[in-house]
């Protein structure tokens, strides 16, 4: 007898943005009482493709780490490292059967760009838009954050789910968890050398950024490195104040300054590979350095001297790193019904 394929009555797509370039990182966090970041986010897109049918339960998939989950009753619903932020959604939500989750990202996993975060807002954002729950961005933001912390008990900051669901450039003002969100406007000029002088570098190391956390949040608890938080927060102000006045240089030296007191922060934050990376790619024309995220591995914004960044991008692939594409969202999420 031939079995008939159950297809979707339904389906509903989401996209998100990752985040790159995060001046001011870590003072999102619950740890300080106030903060500033600014921050960018690439056309690397987390893709989230929800299929609404008469199915018995919940089938989540992950195209990029090739795992499955089958979900009969969200009642018994296991935290087991596999697939959990999509698992949280689902019990967030409240849906009971009828639908699969498909998700897949441009960006490689563990590469600190808030891509976890991206694929909480997209999944959250294509929920949402199933159950007919009008959610602005930043509602859609501060749900998705909660699945981290509030389900899953894990160390979150707050920048990554805002910048996925505005896209563009921000500047935040944070008091965690709430904070304020303003869109940076570039004139042409800054945005187009921008483009042009950026260099994502994946270094091949992932990276768990809770566990970093945990550890600059242990240090900070004893008493440690509260001038350093207080940099970082300066470094998003003055960043902010560069850009608006297109002075990439100004901006340079502050993703520089960001770098240090990053580093401060915890010895794990960088490594051998990331400080040979350091050292190659500005003898080759590189202006300004930062590690993505909580650092410890997965990505590396780097500005280059003007005409100089295919000098970088070479200085890059001999040491056996990946360029990822760096070009600027101008949508933020993203959320359609398709046929």
């Amino acid at each position: 007898m031939t079995q008939v394929r159950e297809e979707p009555l339904q389906t509903i797509r989401a996209r998100a943005p990752v985040r790159f370039c995060d001046l001011g990182g870590w003072t999102d966090t619950r740890i300080v009482p106030s903060g500033n970041v600014l921050n960018f986010t690439a056309s690397l897109y987390t893709h989230v493709t929800l299929q609404v049918g008469a199915f018995a339960g919940i089938t989540i998939e992950s195209f990029d780490t090739d795992e499955q989950e089958q979900i009969r009753d969200i009642r018994q619903i296991e935290y087991n490292s596999v697939l959990d932020l999509f698992k949280a959604a689902v019990k967030r939500s409240g849906i009971k059967r009828g639908v699969r989750i498909l998700v897949r990202s441009d960006a490689p996993p563990g590469s600190g760009l808030g891509s976890s975060a991206a694929l909480g807002v997209a999944t959250m954002a294509a929920l949402a838009h199933y159950l007919q729950w009008h959610l602005l961005p930043y509602e859609i933001a501060r749900e998705s954050q909660a699945l981290e912390v509030e389900e899953l008990g894990l160390e979150c900051g707050v920048q990554d789910q805002l910048a996925s669901a505005y896209g563009g450039v921000n500047y935040m003002e944070v008091n965690y968890p709430h904070a304020r969100v303003s869109p940076v406007p570039l004139d042409t000029a800054t945005q187009c050398e921008l483009e042009d002088r950026f260099v994502l570098v994946y270094t091949g190391r992932s990276h768990f950024s809770s566990e970093m956390h945990q550890k600059v949040i242990s240090e900070y608890e004893a008493g440690a490195n509260v001038a350093q938080f207080k940099k970082l927060a300066e470094c998003a102000v003055r960043s902010k104040e560069a850009l608006l006045s297109g002075d990439l240089d100004a901006f340079a030296e502050l993703m520089n300054d960001n770098w240090t007191a990053q580093k401060a922060l915890h010895p794990d934050i960088t490594n051998a590979e990331i400080e040979r990376l350091h050292e190659d790619t500005f003898a080759a024309g590189a202006l300004g350095f930062k590690a993505n995220g909580a650092g410890g591995g997965g990505t590396v914004t780097i500005l280059a001297q003007r005409n100089k960044d295919h000098l970088v991008r070479r200085a890059v692939e001999a040491l056996g790193m990946t360029v990822l594409p760096s070009k600027l969202d101008a949508t933020g999420l993203r959320v359609w019904e398709t046929r």
